[in-house]
């Protein structure tokens, strides 16, 4: 099924293959291989995913280790980056986990719990406030991006001295593609460019069962084998296609329309994988002003803009130096669509530009841009993807259809399962993509050790009877439920995006914009904080996918 919004973004394609299977198996855990995995990326959702499977080692449940590839083509910055507490869960409750203990105690001492935000309009006038302390409310950690992943490796390197992680960088770290002509039905090794991209790849040692997926918005893996079926069923979304199908805001109902259409078309893949631009560049600065030096910084807020896709936000944080002083920075974001300052390559000019499209706007925005330094200044313009990836479950086959020869397997081959901004890179506006990536981390694991404790004894081959200790079918169904699940966390994240867009974000001349402005912005002004309060709260919530899980 595909799920179409705004912009022909698609959260889902279904490969018709893939989705039925017999269960079978007992309640014991049964002798043969383990299930080997490999993580394809080293930025902050792969160490994640890698710390999330790691106690499944010591179970039984993984043959260790897992080996992680981490290219390293992308440096952290010191620019703050916000996690929310559904992602930090995982890692607080695993008492009886060194690892997670570490990871999740120095993110927590490098970083600043948000106790609020407010929402106002370029006048300054307070439009709405949140609070973010309350103990229905989820909490934002809020920490420099070096000093997350910095936690994160400190947790990995820990796994790494008790054997049950291996760290694969540099040379060796680069993943260009997947062995397509294993023998095994139910694995293949990595092709690794070490001697760079004409030249010939090297299999890795190992061979795997699983190969997660974490490389990022433009994953090598999802290029190449993601979004290989397009699949000919009733389309739902914001946005009406050629064919006349979908409606304003018909999302998903989670019905089946009947038999599906298996085609491949290289228009259609690069469809189903690729991206979309959001018509807006986002900068970024920590401003190194105080509270003490500047009125109005006392808690996060953001102005939403009138028109051009203009936008501010500002969020505190405090972090320990070296020394154990402890050092107060104000993280800054600015949205806006304007191609002559995204285009000026003086960085000292770039800021003045924006200094000046934003010089009608309340304090304190003027003085946080203005203490920044122009050469700490990020830029990046907004891209999403327009369509989420679901598991590659039955590889073989969509090898088969790519390169239009047999596969020497007679099995389904490695599954893939995409993670983070491979699975779905959404638009930046809500600021949640390390902690959706986090969240698939630790729902990878929870599935793994519910499929893989049910044992039963699997033939790997019939020429060699190598055997599996756990069950293939059952392990990509149980992926593809698991997908299913995490769709209703992603719809209601692009749903809200779509919301704030529209609220705090809008389009030069755009219809949305007005109704903003004349009509929606002033009811707000006018709706007492008694309402408006657990109204924006539940918007915080329904956005984390919370109240949804509230209901299951």
């Amino acid at each position: 099924m595909k799920y179409l919004l705004a912009g022909g973004r698609q959260i889902s394609s279904r490969c018709c293959w893939s989705r039925y299977y017999s269960i079978s198996g007992g309640n014991t855990k049964s002798a043969g291989e383990r299930l080997r995995v490999a993580v394809v990326g080293g930025g902050g959702v792969g160490l994640a995913t890698a710390l999330h499977l790691a106690p499944l080692i010591k179970s039984g449940l993984i043959g260790g280790p897992i080996d992680v590839y981490d290219a390293a083509e992308q440096q952290s910055s010191t620019i703050g980056v916000g996690i929310w507490s559904t992602a930090l869960y995982g890692f607080r409750d695993s008492k009886d986990v060194d690892s997670h203990q570490i990871a999740y105690n120095d993110m927590v001492r490098n970083g600043t719990f948000s106790q609020g935000v407010g929402f106002r309009s370029p006048r300054g006038d307070w439009l709405a406030e949140s609070n973010l302390s309350g103990s229905e409310t989820p909490d934002l950690l809020f920490l420099r991006q070096s000093d997350m992943i910095g936690a994160l490796r400190k947790a990995v390197h820990h796994e790494v001295q008790l054997g049950n992680v291996v760290m694969h960088s540099g040379t060796y770290g680069k993943i260009r593609s997947i062995s397509e002509d294993s023998p095994d039905p139910w694995s293949a090794s990595l092709e690794i460019e070490t001697n760079g991209p004409d030249k010939p790849t090297e299999k890795t040692a190992r061979d795997y069962h699983l190969i997660v997926a974490a490389d990022g918005m433009n994953s090598v893996l999802r290029k190449t084998y993601g979004g290989h079926v397009i699949t000919k069923r009733r389309f739902l979304g914001t946005n009406n296609l050629e064919d006349g199908s979908g409606g304003p805001m018909d999302l998903p109902d989670g019905r089946n329309n009947g038999e599906v259409e298996e085609t491949w078309a290289t228009s259609g893949h690069a469809e189903a994988t690729g991206t979309q631009d959001r018509h807006y560049h986002v900068f970024r600065g920590n401003s190194p002003v105080t509270r003490q030096e500047v009125k109005g910084l006392e808690k996060a807020f953001q102005t939403w803009g009138e028109s051009g896709n203009m936008r501010f936000a500002t969020v505190p944080m405090e972090f320990t130096l070296a020394g154990g002083a402890t050092e107060e920075r104000h993280t800054w974001f600015i949205t806006i669509d304007d191609s002559k300052i995204a285009s000026e390559h003086d960085l000292a000019r770039r800021k003045e530009m924006l200094l000046n499209a934003f010089r009608d706007w309340h304090d304190p925005i003027r003085q946080l841009v203005e203490a920044t330094p122009p050469d700490e200044i990020l830029m990046d313009r907004a891209m999403a993807h327009k369509h989420s990836c679901e598991p590659v479950v039955n590889f073989n086959g969509v090898v088969h259809s790519i390169r239009k020869k047999p596969v020497p397997a007679n099995g389904n081959g490695p599954v893939i399962q995409f993670v983070g901004d491979s699975f779905m890179t959404v638009d930046p506006i809500l600021a949640q993509g390390y902690t959706f990536g986090i969240e698939g981390a630790a729902a990878l694991a929870q599935s793994l050790s519910v499929c893989l404790d049910v044992g039963k004894t699997v033939s790997s081959s019939t020429s060699n009877q190598r055997q599996l200790a756990f069950d293939p079918h059952l392990l990509r169904k149980e992926l593809l439920d698991r997908y299913d699940k995490r769709l209703s966390r992603l719809i209601c994240e692009l749903r809200c995006s779509e919301i704030v867009q529209v609220l705090g974000q809008p389009t030069k001349g755009s219809l949305s914009g007005l109704i903003s402005r004349r009509i929606i912005r002033p009811l707000m002004r006018l709706t007492p904080d008694a309402i408006k309060t657990p109204f924006f709260n539940r918007v915080m919530q329904y956005s984390l996918g919370l109240l949804s899980r509230q209901k299951e």
